[in-house]
């Protein structure tokens, strides 16, 4: 009897040790039809392409398998772990470079009072701040952060280098509304180190998000920058307001003293991606030299009819070299999405491009249809 008694007590412990913990599996598959009118002086010489892609190519979410762990260790303490790895579903790849993890990989702790340490790959401050800015969270064509390609590269209207390996980040609890956040990730010898500070306001109809984030070169760059000088100054705001029959979006993007560097703000220990191939090594046609600065704007709006929105967007940006010669590019565009569930969507869409560029991407005028399902 006693020996009976002891393992009911043994299995209560156990029930209520893995009650205090979990593991969800969680993920997102999109595939979208895209539809290209390029500029004749694009690397398609104003042919059109027709292509089936993940969601990722231009402007959308990117199809993704994740687990999220929790566990409950009292006094409102938690520790948890995210792993999620990107998929390219139209052929079934791996996506950010074949890394197994490669859109987060972080460990983290978290209290009401203390607030919440974070450590391992993470987001970049500037892209969760872009996720403010447009009426589908940066998951459509609609996106500033969507690349161009012209035949020197690709080029997006907003920085988005999406992803800090190495980061230490830590978050205040939120206050009256508010929450700061500050990240740093070493550069370990490899790449230049990075900063991060960002702040967020959240309060019924409104919620506002600034972000700074910069780097300090750990080497050299050629008639650029010399070691230790700060790099890749990004200043970014972002904010939206429900008004109750539509949705105001709108967001500012400042980037100074960009530079590739031995990798500029971008993924370490890899030496391309992020801003050094997005912009600073790259020669826009009209510029003299790479560009070191950019200047972009984005407004837009949403409103719903039932299970059905639909929202516009115009963004505008402004390339400069180290000798003041700038060029231009605008994107107008508009979607419609449509739930058939919380986790099932349709969605379509077209964006047009206008500016000084506008003749040399691909792009031009650009028509996505796609289908997305989460679970």
């Amino acid at each position: 009897m006693r020996k009976m008694f002891a393992v009911c007590a043994l299995g209560c412990v156990a029930s209520s040790v893995f009650a205090q913990s979990s593991v969800t599996v969680y993920g997102v598959v999109d595939i979208n039809y895209q539809y290209l009118s390029s500029g004749k002086n694009s690397p398609l010489q104003g042919n059109n392409l027709q292509r089936l892609e993940d969601g990722h190519k231009y402007g959308g979410p990117g199809s993704r398998l994740g687990f999220r762990a929790l566990e409950d260790l009292g006094d409102g303490l938690t520790a948890g772990a995210v792993l999620e790895m990107g998929i390219v579903a139209d052929t079934g790849g791996l996506a950010q470079g074949g890394r197994g993890f490669g859109r987060q990989s972080f460990v983290n702790l978290s209290s009401p009072t203390w607030g919440e340490v974070r450590l391992g790959r993470q987001y970049a401050l500037h892209d969760e701040t872009m996720n403010l800015t447009e009426p589908f969270g940066n998951t459509t064509l609609l996106s500033p952060g969507a690349v161009n390609t012209f035949a020197v590269g690709v080029v997006p209207m907003f920085i988005d280098a999406p992803r800090i390996d190495n980061m230490a980040q830590y978050l205040t609890p939120p206050f009256a509304g508010f929450r700061l956040q500050a990240a740093v990730a070493a550069g370990e010898g490899l790449v230049d180190r990075y900063q991060g500070l960002k702040g967020t306001y959240s309060e019924g109809k409104l919620n506002v998000a600034a972000s700074y984030e910069w780097s300090k070169a750990r080497a050299a760059t050629a008639g650029v920058s010399s070691a230790g000088d700060t790099v890749n100054k990004v200043l970014e705001l972002g904010a939206n307001y429900d008004f109750g029959p539509f949705k105001a979006f709108g967001g500012y993007q400042q980037g100074r003293s960009l530079t590739p560097g031995p990798s500029g703000i971008v993924t370490a220990p890899a030496a391309t991606g992020g801003v050094g191939t997005q912009i600073a090594s790259l020669t826009l046609p009209g510029l003299r030299g790479p560009a070191t600065d950019l200047t972009a704007y984005t407004a837009g709006a949403s409103v719903d009819f039932g299970l059905t929105s639909v929202g516009v967007n115009y963004t505008r940006t402004q390339y400069e070299d180290r000798s003041g010669a700038d060029q231009r590019l605008r994107r107008v565009g508009a979607l419609a999405l449509y739930r058939f569930s919380k986790r099932t969507l349709v969605y379509g869409g077209v964006g047009v491009h206008n500016g000084d560029l506008k003749d040399y991407i691909n792009e031009k005028r650009i028509v996505q249809l796609g289908l997305r399902h989460s679970f």
